[in-house]
């Protein structure tokens, strides 16, 4: 069953997200498993969301091509299972 990552980075700016995810957006597109990534900045810092096939894809790609760009003491992502979508 399909997984939702929410990965909140408190006081992390729109700037800071470009510079990681230039390098790592790319790779996700060809990542096994993918299907979506959002990034919502806001008051408190920045929020990606994703759909994954299954959180051990999400972190096979994720623990080599972005975790080490990221400040050591950022809280773990979070993930639910997707009980329902409908994407156009």
């Amino acid at each position: 069953m399909a997984v939702l990552k929410q990965h909140h980075a408190p006081g992390m700016t729109a700037e800071a997200y470009d510079q990681v995810a230039e390098g790592a957006l790319p790779s996700q597109l060809e990542a096994e498993g993918f299907h979506a990534h959002y990034a919502v900045v806001d008051e408190s810092g920045l929020t990606v969301v994703e759909v994954w096939d299954s959180v051990a894809q999400h972190d096979a790609w994720f623990n080599v091509v972005v975790k080490p760009n990221l400040p050591p003491d950022l809280p773990d992502p979070t993930f639910s299972e997707i009980h329902n979508s409908n994407v156009r």
